[in-house]
């Protein structure tokens, strides 16, 4: 199968640049950023360190973001940038409206917010028929991306193999193209029906819950879960979203490595004071799966248990503790830009 032509934005960043140097050895990529990591690339500052392996210079075909244009069109959009994702999908999709081509959209944010997002602004764009043409695959990405500048170079790394799981989520259902393009990058890759895209969403932001109460008190999984306390906060804020996803109707999946279903029993069901006796093993567990990165600022806690807060208004459930868990955040966001 020929190469295809992807336009990957927000390469410089963790998760663009990671997809643009594994995707890139079998296929036409055009990295896509603003001005300043454009620069930082084509000045040969960009390293890609993957896991026991030495720094590898970044090399490729960018552009900055207002350079992109109907010239070339190319068959996948990648969105590799953070939330919110309409604004985005809208500026690029507006560039090609008029080309008569429709390449597929990818969506690897986190949170549950992405599809509707890029739906609303695909229908801004084309109108709500012309838009079911345009294919969104909904992917979630289990790999932890540090970025770090050392220097006057960036270093971004990871580990191997990119573990990821995907599903179509809009438009056409034929996602065969897309599973053989992560194949041949050597992903390892599970592919779910799109009947289960919302459960697939809800499990991996059960996934990116974990640690927000440790976070917002400068605590790291190891740390949080040591204190009983701050894991108790951890663990009734998880035991509200459960319940959120039940009343919406939703329910969780197993990810390869990553057993969110059972957790998620475990988590609800177990109480308290046998939580607590296991604390320090999930503690573990959940660092193992992060290669010990922590979970890093907080500028998408909107997303995460902001998005808790949202389904459960709707459920008519209460969130007591992500509400908690989002208010410090938020306070802990207005002292550092104050």
């Amino acid at each position: 199968m020929e190469g295809k032509k992807i336009a990957i934005i927000g390469v410089g960043g963790r998760t663009g640049t990671m997809f643009a140097f594994e995707l890139g050895k079998a296929n036409n990529i055009l990295g896509i950023s603003r001005e300043k990591e454009v620069e930082q690339i084509k000045e040969r500052k960009l390293y890609v360190q993957r896991q026991g392996r030495q720094p590898e210079l970044f090399e490729g075909k960018v552009s900055s973001d207002f350079q992109f244009s109907s010239a070339e069109v190319p068959d996948i959009i990648f969105m590799a940038t953070k939330n919110p994702v309409g604004p985005v999908v809208k500026y690029y999709y507006q560039k090609i409206k008029d080309t008569g081509k429709f390449p597929a959209l990818v969506l690897s944010q986190n949170g549950i917010a992405a599809i509707q997002d890029a739906i609303q602004a695909l229908e801004e764009v084309f109108g709500l028929e012309q838009s079911k043409k345009i294919q969104i695959i909904r992917l979630n990405l289990f790999n932890a991306i540090d970025r770090k500048e050392l220097g006057d170079k960036i270093y971004v790394s990871y580990s191997l193999p990119i573990r990821i799981a995907f599903t179509s989520a809009y438009g056409p259902k034929d996602i065969q193209d897309i599973a053989f393009l992560f194949k041949q990058a050597g992903f390892e890759a599970k592919e779910f029906p799109c009947s289960q895209v919302k459960d697939m969403e809800f499990s991996k932001l059960f996934l990116n819950l974990i640690g927000m109460a440790s976070a917002v008190k400068g605590l790291s999984i190891n740390q949080g879960f040591r204190d009983k306390q701050t894991f108790k906060q951890e663990a009734e804020a998880l035991k509200e979203y459960i319940k959120v996803v039940h009343a919406s109707g939703s329910n969780f999946v197993n990810f390869p490595h990553y057993p969110v279903k059972l957790l998620a029993c475990l988590f609800f069901f177990l109480p308290m004071n046998i939580l607590l006796i296991f604390r320090n093993y999930l503690a573990k567990l959940i660092s193992k799966g992060r290669q010990g990165k922590p979970k890093g600022n907080l500028d998408e806690i909107e997303y995460y248990n902001g998005a808790v807060i949202d389904l459960a208004e709707k459920n008519n459930i209460p969130a007591t503790l992500n509400q908690q868990i989002l208010k410090k955040a938020l306070e802990l966001e207005a002292c550092e830009s104050g």
